[in-house]
């Protein structure tokens, strides 16, 4: 028998939230948004299986014998019926964003009452619209295209009146509406493009001329979200450590007159800035866990809902290198139901085992990595990182643990170079972790270079993992040998 795994109406189901299942059955039984009596009925039949639908004694046959026990069963018949079943739920989405949409419902009243020549009705709400959005703390893209709409509305009116009143203040209105809409929706994809350049050495965005144009255009607007994208731009693209701690400034400074989209966009930028910073070693990555932090209150590093495993790990690093244990074990609890479920297990068994490392607590760290198989071949390189780490610290605690700590190294090594999951580039970095580890553990264990090159270990260092670790560690070991 066939089942509805594959049915696209059931697929559409599984997003569905349980309220939205009961609003969807309550559309499905009104008169007015359905006509079809046997959508109803198929639903009723289908909730049960809700949201997995993976019962295998759930077929077509069967659900066709329930809901319509006189018909005569076909398999084109079934799916006529989901296919209708489908495009109900497609329009029951629709309407219910729409209703969340009181700018698109009102432009959209507004024009009905042009065209049926309600104007005294049309001009009052009118007005009343455009007093709304003028009166918002904080405007998105759609609310200066809704307020232009109205304004272009009422402007062009068949009554002359509008048009002809003194001064130019509704030609000056629009005219800066169409200029922010432009600016802040320019600024963000010149912003992408910056971007871009730097990560894909294929693409080659042509910044300069769309930031000539975006600059001629801005000539004397100031507006929060504009005056940020200015100071980012006047940068070239280059990132410095004082420069990003002016643009986090000035973003703190902001962040109340932002729009959402404007702060998501410069917040992840600012990230992004961090991240470069944090692996040159000109950053500390305690530095960036307020960002990370403001970003999971306002949603911003989630996309749709979900953490990426890599957001994961370095808000758990950057908290438990700054010792607040309590935040990562929260922060772990409450949003590894966000990750992809496929790296949920590894994600978590990484993060106990490094909050466990940071709390001096090596063996517990130790325990979690030699009990738990990684899947993901991302979380085999970081995970190893990791027990060299906890080997390193041993063998600082505890000569008897040297043997353990080069062995460990030894075959680290030897598994990176049999390895063929990764480029060249990100197994050097691996590389150059362990061969570092290696020379500051000879150091300290009296075998290795004098004092002056380990002093020197690190300076021209760029493409190594773990590096504020390995300095941290340098000086450690220089230390305790002094």
């Amino acid at each position: 028998m066939t089942t509805l795994l594959t049915s696209k109406f059931t697929r559409l189901l599984q997003t569905f939230s349980p309220e939205e299942l009961a609003s969807f059955e309550r559309w499905l039984q009104s008169a007015w948004c359905n006509t079809n009596k046997n959508l109803p009925r198929l639903l009723a039949r289908l909730k049960p299986y809700y949201p997995d639908f993976s019962d295998q004694k759930l077929s077509k046959e069967k659900l066709f014998r329930q809901v319509l026990p006189d018909g005569k069963f076909s398999d084109r018949r079934m799916n006529n019926l989901l296919s209708e079943a489908y495009l109900a739920a497609e329009r029951f989405l629709a309407f219910q964003c729409f209703a969340g949409e009181d700018g698109l419902q009102q432009s959209l009243l507004a024009q009905e009452l042009l065209e049926r020549h309600l104007d005294d009705w049309f001009f009052r709400m009118a007005q009343q619209e455009i007093k709304r959005l003028e009166a918002k703390e904080t405007s998105d893209w759609r609310d200066h295209l809704e307020l232009l709409r109205m304004l272009r509305r009422v402007y062009q009116h068949p009554d002359p009146a509008p048009r002809l009143e003194s001064g130019q203040g509704m030609i000056a209105k629009m005219n800066e509406e169409i200029d922010l809409l432009y600016l802040l929706e320019k600024a963000a994809l010149i912003n992408e493009m910056i971007t871009r350049n730097r990560l894909f050495k294929t693409e080659d965005h042509d910044v300069a001329t769309a930031l000539h144009k975006w600059r001629t255009t801005a000539e004397g607007i100031h507006h929060p979200g504009i005056d940020l994208y200015r100071l980012r731009f006047s940068y070239g693209g280059e990132v410095s450590l004082s420069r990003y701690q002016e643009l986090q400034a000035a973003f703190m400074d902001n962040l109340a007159a932002l729009n959402e989209r404007d702060k998501k966009i410069h917040l992840l930028s600012l990230i992004n800035d961090a991240k470069q910073l944090i692996k040159s070693g000109s950053l500390d990555i305690t530095e960036c866990l307020p960002l990370y932090q403001l970003g999971l209150t306002t949603g911003a590093i989630l996309n749709n809902g979900k953490l990426s495993a890599n957001t994961l790990m370095t808000i758990v690093t950057a908290s438990n290198t700054k010792g607040t244990f309590d935040f990562s074990i929260r922060f772990v609890e409450d949003y590894s139901q966000h990750l992809n479920e496929k790296e949920r297990d590894d994600c978590t068994h990484w993060a106990g085992a490094h909050t466990a490392y940071w709390q001096k607590d090596q063996e517990a760290c130790l325990a979690i990595l030699q009990g738990y198989h990684f899947h993901s071949p991302d979380f085999q390189l970081i995970g190893r990182v990791l027990a060299a780490q906890a080997y390193f610290d041993l063998h600082l605690r505890d000569d008897s643990y040297r043997s353990l700590l080069f062995d460990y190294l030894d075959a680290f090594e030897k598994w990176l170079g049999r390895e063929k999951l990764w480029s060249k580039t990100n197994t050097g970095s691996f590389l150059r972790f362990v061969q570092i580890c290696r020379s500051l553990a000879r150091f300290y264990a009296g075998t290795g270079q004098d004092v002056k090159k380990t002093g020197r270990l690190l300076e021209d260092e760029r493409n190594i993992q773990a590096l504020n670790w390995l300095k941290q560690k340098k000086e450690e070991v220089l230390r305790l040998k002094s």
